[in-house]
C-alpha cells in the first residue's frame, strides 16, 4: 500500500514534468530563431530540439507518475522509468542537445526550467524507490 508521502512523491513528478512542459512551451519558450546555413537554407536551432526532446521526456514522466498514482499496489518498476527519464531530461539540457551557448538567449531560461524539474523528478523518484515499500508491477 502506498504511503501518503508516495502519493506527495509521485504528485511531485507529474507537477514537475508539468512545469517543464509548460515552460517549454508557455512561460520560457526556446528561442524560435533560425539558422542560416551556408547553401542558403534555414534550420531550427538546437535549443529547439532540445525544446522537444524536453516535452517528449517530460511526458513520458508525466505518464509513468499518472500510472503509478491510479495504480491500487505501489510498484517500483515506475519510479525506475522515471529516475531514468529525469537523468535523460537533465542530460538533454546539459550535453546530449544543450541549448544555445550566448547567455542572452532566452532558451537559457527554458534550461534553468528543464534541470531543475529533471532534479524534482529525480529526487523525488530515489525517495520512492528508497522508501523501503516492496511493490509488485501489475500483470
Amino acid at each position: 500500500m502506498k504511503t501518503t508521502m508516495n502519493k506527495i512523491m509521485i504528485a511531485l513528478q507529474a507537477l514537475a514534468a508539468l512545469c517543464v512542459m509548460g515552460a517549454v512551451k508557455l512561460w520560457a519558450p526556446v528561442c524560435g530563431k533560425l539558422l542560416e546555413l551556408v547553401n542558403g537554407n534555414q534550420i531550427p536551432m538546437k535549443c529547439h530540439w532540445a525544446g522537444q526532446a524536453a516535452i517528449a521526456v517530460s511526458v513520458i514522466i508525466l505518464a509513468a507518475a499518472v500510472m503509478a498514482l491510479l495504480a491500487k499496489k505501489e510498484y517500483k518498476g515506475l519510479m525506475v522509468v522515471t529516475a531514468v527519464a529525469a537523468a535523460l531530461l537533465f542530460l538533454v539540457f546539459t550535453s546530449l542537445i544543450g541549448v544555445c551557448a550566448s547567455e542572452t538567449m532566452r532558451c537559457q531560461t527554458t534550461k534553468i526550467w528543464g534541470i531543475g524539474g529533471a532534479i524534482v523528478v529525480f529526487a523525488a523518484s530515489l525517495i520512492n524507490l528508497l522508501s523501503g515499500k516492496e511493490g509488485q508491477i501489475p500483470g
